[in-house]
């Protein structure tokens, strides 16, 4: 078999390997999409906790890129803040070892092909499954990724013959590269960042390091030397990731960079009594040259070195995490205005969640809350527009009014977008329920912003009507609805950010109930408005037709905003709102089976 030949196959083996890992870190996701919020929630206490939740995520699922990229669009969107972030890229240096230890304990122990295609084959057809077994489905996804990594290591493996690594010519020409002096080690560690950086996947560098090992095509030391280099090129994912984010990402990003490469230098200084050091934990001779026993004993050894390594840096750098982040302050530094957006621009989104889709629903959440804010900032304008009595104030609120709006229309086309290239991917039962529901908020929030529109027109068209299409009373009433619309805007928000898997029970119980109330007492108060008016009419009151038409308009779409308030609590609580009797029964107020008439 001719070099040509062998670097195809091996590069096909790759190809398999990374394929598998792929699905397997995705089905993993899908698994512990909503354990993993929970897990990254528990960053917020202290750095310990941060480096401990961030190991156990990557241990999860198995892809430390995921997990950085998560971190990057976390503080992109003022989820973390630096010391957490740092503290959670920490943990995950480690809990990415563990990659190295799964090849390593099956890869070279066992006989791949005994299990490789019988799990393919149970993975692939599970997935098959009816609808309602969706976990087993999810496990089968991960599996068949499982079986597609070791095949793909198989192939590498195979690949390479028996004697490769014995023939005159490889030697001679590997001899040049091994770290004995301090030139080659900065070349071999070089050497390992550029392939992680082309492959963007550390693991797939690492499977490739243990595979030429366990051949005997390059020694334990130049492995070691390669396994520093993977460190720093690993770090390029999250840096890709922080590109256009807020400076808070790119300084977790830099970060990220700054904990490997200190962490690579201080090692390279003692390198190799740092070997000395894992050849005295790890039993076994790395250095014999039996294949057979060199396959048994070297891959340990590396693993070792790569578990080893990342854990005693963290162990080093955890205590200096203050410093580490004032250095990526000096490289990335403050300014009097930063991070500062345009309303219009998606503030939580920023940043693209691409291996972790399911966890862009809590950034989503936060970005519908924040278009919800325009709404309340609108209904606010409305509020103080009603009853002043300065023209220059009035033509500025109706103008922030109007651009509220327009705002509400943009967010909402810009999270439907984000949303829908979401949805493209394969998503758990449970992350398409939330991109739905959200879908619904967007249109909810966006109705409601319509209305405010609606109002701030007819305001704006009847200001200046000789004599005054509204008197004093026709105002106050208006007040009156504006500000039980707001009180009903501003518990809406409340209830968008609180409840992201809530049940019928406890406070989601008492918010539901307030909503209900809410939004009863506020269909009352157009009817006994609209009625009232219509009396001081009938006792001899001025009024023009569209003067009456637009006071009726004008409460109809603050009720109408009130709905849309109603719908957005639904979607949320996942509760549908009774008919109009039971409605009025929760509320505790007595129904009634008439309306009035329109204005």
């Amino acid at each position: 078999m001719n070099a040509v030949q062998i670097t195809l196959n091996v590069l096909g083996g790759l190809a398999v390997f990374l394929f598998g890992m792929k699905i397997m870190s995705d089905g993993l996701q899908k698994m512990a999409g909503v354990k993993m919020r929970q897990m990254l929630s528990i960053a917020t206490s202290n750095r310990l906790a941060a480096t401990f939740s961030g190991m156990l995520v990557t241990s999860i699922i198995q892809s430390s890129s995921a997990t950085t990229v998560m971190v990057v669009g976390f503080a992109s969107a003022g989820l973390l803040n630096l010391y957490q972030s740092l503290g959670i890229i920490f943990g995950a240096n480690i809990g990415t070892t563990m990659t190295a230890w799964i090849v390593s304990l099956f890869g070279f122990k066992m006989d791949i092909a005994l299990f490789a295609l019988p799990v393919i084959a149970a993975g692939f057809f599970c997935q098959f499954l009816p609808a309602k077994w969706v976990a087993v489905r999810r496990a089968a996804e991960s599996l068949l990724g499982f079986g597609l990594l070791f095949l793909g290591l198989n192939i590498m493996k195979e690949a390479i013959p028996a004697d490769f690594g014995q023939s005159p010519f490889v030697v001679e020409w590997l001899s040049k590269f091994t770290p004995d002096t301090a030139l080659n080690l900065v070349l071999l560690i070089v050497t390992g960042s550029i392939l992680t950086m082309i492959l963007q996947s550390s693991s797939a560098v690492m499977a490739m390091t243990l595979t030429c090992a366990a051949a005997g095509i390059i020694n334990f030391e130049t492995s070691c030397a390669l396994v520093l280099g993977e460190n720093i090129g690993t770090t390029i994912t999250a840096n890709l990731a922080a590109i256009g984010a807020t400076k808070t990402a790119r300084r977790a990003a830099v970060g990220h960079f700054l904990f490997n490469f200190i962490g690579v230098v201080w090692v390279s200084l003692i390198f190799h009594h740092f070997i000395h050091l894992i050849d005295w934990l790890v039993p076994g001779d790395p250095y014999v040259t039996d294949p057979a026993q060199l396959s048994s004993v070297l891959p340990y050894h590396i693993s070792a070195f790569h578990t080893v390594f990342n854990i005693a840096n963290t162990l080093i750098m955890l205590p200096l995490l203050k410093q580490l982040a004032a250095l990526t302050l000096l490289i990335i530094p403050k300014s009097k205005r930063e991070d500062k957006h345009h309303d219009n621009e998606l503030l939580f989104l920023n940043t693209r969640f691409g291996q972790t889709p399911e966890l862009a629903i809590l950034a989503a959440r936060k970005e519908v809350e924040r278009m919800m804010g325009f709404v309340s900032k609108l209904t606010d304008k409305l509020l103080l527009a009603i009853k002043t009595d300065d023209d220059k104030l009035f033509e500025r609120l109706i103008s922030d009014a109007k651009d509220a709006e327009h705002t509400t229309d943009v967010l909402e086309h810009k999270i439907n977008s984000y949303l829908t290239q979401m949805t493209h991917g394969n998503l758990s039962r449970h992350a398409v329920a939330q991109t739905v529901a959200l879908f619904d908020l967007t249109n909810s929030i966006e109705g409601m912003g319509d209305c405010g529109e609606k109002i701030a027109k007819i305001l704006e068209k009847f200001r200046r009507m000789d004599p005054p299409a509204f008197n004093e009373q026709d105002l106050t009433n208006m007040e009156a609805m504006a500000r039980k619309t707001k009180t009903i805007i501003k518990n809406t928000r409340g209830v968008i950010l609180q409840f992201p898997n809530p049940q019928l029970n406890g406070a989601a119980g008492y918010m539901f109930k307030t909503a209900v109330i809410n939004e009863t007492e506020l269909n009352a108060m157009r009817k006994n408005l609209r009625a009232e008016r219509n009396t001081r009419i009938s006792q001899g009151q001025q009024a023009t037709p569209d003067s009456i038409t637009a006071y009726g308009d004008i409460l109809n779409n603050f009720e109408r905003m009130g709905d849309y308030a109603m719908r957005v609590t639904e979607t949320v609580l996942r509760v549908k709102t009774p008919d109009a009797e039971d409605m009025a029964a929760l509320a505790g107020m007595p129904s009634s089976n008439t309306d009035q008439p329109l204005a």
